[in-house]
């Protein structure tokens, strides 16, 4: 058996595409699941999905959007300073970008101001907008930040400072008392796509302002919507589907520049953006003050942008050098605290870069699978601060609200928070959570969970298939990249590979299919060839030397049936297991146990292990056949060790027994030391078989040893040689040979098999 790292959600639908509409779109079979699955089954939901036309909601629709609009107007006419207030993170500066260059557009005078995560937190700052105040801006705009800025927006507007909030976080009980908020969700108005993130609302309140907008608005707006992770649905998708399109024709200086200093030079994809763009603007802000990454995006002339885009690359490197650092001691902290039984993990050093300590959260998670907070101790302020990630099926808000009267400050929502709270309340947080985990959720209830789009036949995996499912992009939050799940798949070859031989690669019989499995190069010890399994995962097209062939990336691996492993030859290494891996051992009765897991071959053998080496060889085959048939385990391991195999020697003929007592018998007395290989060169054997025949003869008291002079014991009854136990304990040692370390691999697994179900 393999066991699912993941609880395997297949996702089913009461509703089906039409055949007119199959028609019409030309979907094939496994787009037609995975539509399904998703909900997407009428002409117009896939209209929407397949089809390049531009779903640009009229911006008018927006709350006080036109209050605004003549507010910024009006500061413009009267030439009244204005400035923008962004935020750190990628959605933050590229909403901040696209609403500067458009007031510079219109001939305003205006600024901008990104606040430092460190020093200034999140959202609106007091200092901030009193400084605005002093150096006379009249006229203060958010982008990203603001619907939770009700003290700071109340006092700089009794100065007589207006305030425009434009927004997409959740809106609390109550609005901030602003001279108008543009929010896609404010309660009050009725706009038909709520989920825009910040840089989308600014490009929206861009559209309002001038007649025809950049192209590269759509770029910024486009990397603001993967970046934040709002959901790749109706007004999303089409700012991702242009601000790709205008990228890959016309790519802005700086994004040039970006992409340049990170060695791409293909086609920008999501993916793309997701992990190279995105990534690189955040880096900033997490490490130092983003205005770097918000010039970088304003520059508009190439030398500068490759100055600055060096600058951001700078920390970048930066970035994965303090997160990898960070991840390694935290993941030893994570193990131990794992193997004590923790479920709810609280990982916490002096000097970890507060920045990044949500990236490593989020590793532990994924390796881990229970939520996970890590935070920074700082005993000059007294106290710790840091971030939270959960599981899909825990909420992280409700956690920390449980335990609120331990946490100073916190915020966030079902997956993540951020918190501070005091040094000496870390370890009473960690006991508390662990507590109220072990109350509500058991081991079950914590299985991570992988919903699956559709369940692929054999026969559909080809390349035109592959490349269909490309019309489904872009991918993204509430519609992922589609995981496929493969029934029965037969490996041909597992291998582990890379440098550190950490990944897996298997070849599957069914049409030429390569998988792929990230990080997972341990597991190759538990796969053989002919092997059947079941997998999820994304199906790509591997391009090698002119050839195209499907490939699997894997998420996951299952298999219910019985697993008899074979590691008969030397050139393979039996895995590594830990004591705690609930693995016996089978060992030959001439050993000593070492540990509490070693059995010889007949003894009891419990049903609590899941894994069985059969490390030596055993005495008999009936001796074998007693321990086989009470395994309960799902997986046995053959190695079956052993100083020196006799199968090949196989066992001398009763007339060479005879023939070697005769001589013995003529001459009375035999020095073997002397005569030894004389006599084995006369009866044509080797000299450890003339070895083995004077052993029987000893076992039955046929002679006398002394020293190596061997004499005839006339005294000795008449027996028959095959009597004697040495005799008999080489015709069993042959048959165990013969039968488990010679048979081929597919009869020793059928016989073994069929002795397990008697």
């Amino acid at each position: 058996m393999i066991q699912s790292k993941y609880k395997w959600i297949t996702k089913t639908s009461d509703e089906e595409i039409s055949e007119e509409v199959i028609s019409a779109f030309k979907i094939t079979p496994i787009m037609k699941l995975i539509l399904e699955s998703k909900g997407i089954v009428t002409h117009d939901a896939i209209s929407q999905i397949l089809s390049s036309d531009l779903i640009d909601h009229d911006s008018a629709l927006l709350s006080d959007i036109d209050i605004a609009t003549q507010r910024i107007q009006r500061a413009i006419q009267a030439q009244e300073p204005i400035l923008v207030y962004g935020d750190y993170d990628a959605d933050g500066v590229t909403s901040t970008t696209i609403l500067v260059q458009t007031l510079e557009r219109m001939g305003a005078i205006v600024g901008w101001y990104i606040p430092n995560r460190f020093t200034e937190g999140y959202g609106p700052s007091t200092p901030a907008f009193k400084n605005a105040y002093d150096e006379g801006v009249k006229l203060i705009i958010t982008v990203d930040n603001g619907i939770q800025g009700h003290e700071e927006i109340s006092m700089v507007q009794s100065l007589g400072v207006d305030v425009i909030v434009t927004d997409h976080h959740e809106i609390g009980e109550t609005l901030p008392n602003a001279y108008a908020i543009i929010h896609p969700m404010h309660p009050d108005y009725d706009y038909p796509f709520p989920f825009l993130c910040g840089a989308g609302v600014a490009l929206k309140l861009a559209q309002h302002l001038i007649d025809d907008i950049p192209s590269h608005f759509w770029v910024y707006a486009m990397i603001g919507t993967i970046a934040d992770l709002v959901p790749m649905r109706d007004e999303n998708r089409s700012i991702v589907k242009q601000g790709l399109h205008i990228l890959n024709q016309q790519m802005p200086v700086s994004i040039k520049a970006l992409l340049n200093e990170a060695s791409f030079d293909d086609v920008v994809t999501e993916e793309t953006v997701g992990f190279t763009i995105g990534p690189r603007l955040n880096a900033v802000g997490r490490l130092d003050d983003a205005r770097l990454a918000a010039e970088l995006l304003m520059s508009e002339d190439e030398d500068e942008a490759l100055f600055l885009a060096e600058q951001v690359e700078h920390f970048n490197k930066e970035r994965k050098a303090i997160v990898q650092v960070v991840t390694e001691e935290a993941l030893a902290m994570a193990k131990k605290q794992v193997q004590e039984g923790g479920q709810f993990l609280v990982l916490y050093k002096e000097d970890w870069h507060e920045g990044i300590l949500g990236i490593v959260a989020s590793r532990i998670v994924e390796k881990y699978q229970r939520p996970t907070m890590i935070l920074n101790i700082d005993h000059e302020k007294q106290h710790a601060k840091g971030s939270a990630r959960s599981i899909a099926q825990i909420s992280m808000f409700e956690l920390l609200t449980s335990q609120s009267e331990l946490i100073d400050k916190f915020g966030g929502h079902h997956a993540a928070a951020g918190l501070t709270l005091a040094i000496d309340n870390v370890e009473l947080l960690k006991q508390a959570l662990n507590d109220e985990m072990i109350r509500q959720y058991s081991d079950s209830d914590l299985q991570p969970e992988k919903n699956i789009d559709a369940i692929v036949n054999h026969e559909d995996i080809t390349i035109e298939n592959i490349t269909a499912l490309e019309r489904l992009r872009p991918f993204g939050m509430q519609f992922e990249r589609p995981i496929l799940r493969f029934n029965q798949l037969t490996i041909q070859q597992a291998k582990a590979i890379g440098q550190q031989q950490n990944h897996l690669k298997i070849s599957f019989s069914e049409q030429k299919l390569q998988g792929l499995f990230w990080n997972e190069g341990a597991r190759v010890h538990e796969l053989m060839a002919n092997q059947q399994i079941d997998a999820i995962g994304e199906l790509q097209i591997n391009e090698w030397n002119g050839n195209r062939t499907p490939q699997l990336i894997l998420t996951d691996l299952n298999s219910q049936e019985l697993q008899i492993l074979d590691y008969r030859s030397k050139n393979k290494r039996l895995p590594n297991f830990n004591v705690a891996s609930k693995t016996c051992v089978l060992i030959h009765p001439n050993s000593d146990k070492s540990h509490e897991n070693e059995f010889y071959y007949g003894e009891p053998l419990p049903e609590t292990y899941d894994k069985c080496i059969l490390r030596d060889l055993p005495l008999t085959i009936d001796d074998f056949k007693v321990t086989v048939q009470q395994i309960k385990a799902s997986q046995i391991y053959l190695r079956f060790s052993h100083d020196k195999s006799i199968y090949f020697e196989g066992m001398p003929k009763l007339d060479t027994f005879k023939q070697c007592y005769k001589l013995i018998y003529q001459k009375q007395t035999f020095n073997i030391v002397e005569e030894g290989m004389a006599l084995s060169q006369y009866l044509q054997i080797e000299p450890q078989i003339l070895k083995f025949i004077l052993k029987v003869f000893l076992d039955l008291q046929f002679i006398q040893q002394n020293d190596g002079i061997i004499k005839i014991d006339s005294t000795a009854p008449k027996q028959e040689i095959t009597s004697s136990r040495i005799y008999q304990g080489r015709l069993h040692r042959i048959e165990v040979e013969k039968q488990l370390l010679y048979a081929d691999f597919p009869t020793i697994k059928n016989w073994m098999e069929s002795e397990m179900r008697k």
